[in-house]
């Protein structure tokens, strides 16, 4: 949903980008309702499949986990590690929601990202070096949003104190975000999940790792351990955090039009090649009519000549001396007037069949390629102006 808010903000911009000509800002829709309106339905979408995910989870025997009290339920949390990057957009799309920054000391967490491919079977970073520089962008954009919204919105909590005191965590929590306490809330902690299993023996201390990310992660780690969260928002963390928005949208924004470019080159490409092998084509084909007009004439000038031969009187006399050595000898028989009339009965019956054969020489004209964009009718959603035209009919038909 990270990503999707910053597509939902490029998408307004190209929605409300020429005033009364948009259709967004010609309807003065505002950027915090078009964006919440998605949020509610994200939010009635979830809620509405929430029995489905219910209903799976009975049937999950590899569980021990007891799955949710009985009831409806009207509050839903995703722990996607990488929202972190994307709390501002999220906060668009929901106004009301509250986050949970869970941070636990640097050293744990890059042991358990070097070995969580022992459960999943991929790996989360390439090497020692990735791991302390993902831990250090998610914590830091964490702290960023914590200054930017304090703790009415941003809750952190250390994950030393969720496993050392779990009653008082989880009591905060739920207070935190307006929900009752019960201690059937403590049962999830008794199973853990996502668990990299990492081996006791294991070390992290890859030489090729640079000391001085490793060094600004842990003191960044005792900075958080040993200095409470800040109780006031500060508005040069929010404007930051909708910098770094803006940033990211403005960079989609450019790789839509680089891919966009791209895409005209290869079609660009595409036309050109298909030009050249059609016309590569073409000259084979007019070297083929040629060659097989040439056949033709000399086949036209050989039925006259063998018509000659046959009524010639050496002709006769080859027959004749043909029909006394088949007599003669009976396994040597014959006769080439039948094998020359033969001949030139089939090609008598194929030329019948074929009497354009002499005009192959009229000009080939080539086909309209599909490449060529000519007629803006044909693509599809699209008017002879090259604006995409959609109608309420057109939408229900």
């Amino acid at each position: 949903m990270g990503e999707f808010a910053v597509n939902a903000a490029a998408g307004y911009r190209v929605g409300a980008a020429r005033g009364n000509l948009s259709i967004l800002s010609a309807m003065e829709i505002t950027p915090a309702a078009f964006f919440a309106n998605f949020g509610q339905a994200i939010d009635e979408l979830i809620l509405g499949h929430r029995s489905l995910l219910e209903e799976k989870r009975k049937l999950d025997r590899s569980s021990k986990r007891k799955h949710a009290a009985f009831g409806p339920k009207t509050r839903w949390v995703d722990g996607t590690p990488e929202y972190s990057f994307h709390i501002y957009g999220l906060r668009k799309l929901f106004p009301t929601a509250v986050f949970i920054h869970l941070v636990r000391d640097v050293d744990s967490v890059i042991r358990s990202l070097l070995n969580f491919h022992r459960v999943s079977g991929a790996h989360l970073v390439a090497n020692e070096e990735e791991a302390y520089s993902y831990w250090l962008r998610t914590v830091k954009a964490c702290v960023t949003a914590e200054q930017a919204y304090g703790p009415q919105v941003v809750r952190r909590l250390l994950y030393s104190t969720l496993i050392n005191k779990p009653e008082s965590a989880i009591q905060s929590l739920l207070s935190f975000v307006g929900e009752p306490y019960s201690s059937a809330c403590l049962e999830p902690l008794g199973e853990r999940i996502n668990s990299s299993n990492v081996p006791p023996d294991f070390k992290s201390d890859d030489p090729a790792t640079d000391p001085g990310i490793i060094e600004e992660a842990r003191r960044l780690w005792t900075e958080i351990e040993q200095t409470e969260q800040s109780r006031d928002p500060a508005a040069a963390a929010a404007d930051e955090l909708e910098t770094a928005f803006q940033r990211l949208c403005s960079r989609r924004a450019t790789l839509e039009q680089e891919l966009t470019n791209r895409i005209g080159r290869q079609e660009e490409q595409y036309t050109v090649a298909m030009a050249k092998l059609e016309q590569n084509y073409k000259n084979r084909l007019a070297r083929n009519v040629t060659e097989t007009q040439q056949l033709v004439e000399m086949l036209d000038a050989l039925v006259p000549i063998a018509d000659d031969l046959r009524s010639s009187r050496f002709w006769r006399l080859v027959r004749r001396a043909a029909a006394i050595k088949g007599r003669l000898f009976s396994d040597k028989g014959f006769i080439p007037d039948r094998r020359l009339q033969k001949i030139i009965s089939n090609y008598s019956r194929w030329r019948a069949l074929h009497p354009d054969v002499t005009n192959l020489d009229k000009p080939i004209h080539p086909a309209k390629s599909p490449a060529s964009g000519k007629d803006s009718q044909t693509r599809s959603g699209h008017s002879t102006s090259g604006t995409p035209t959609v109608s309420k009919e057109s939408s229900k038909a």
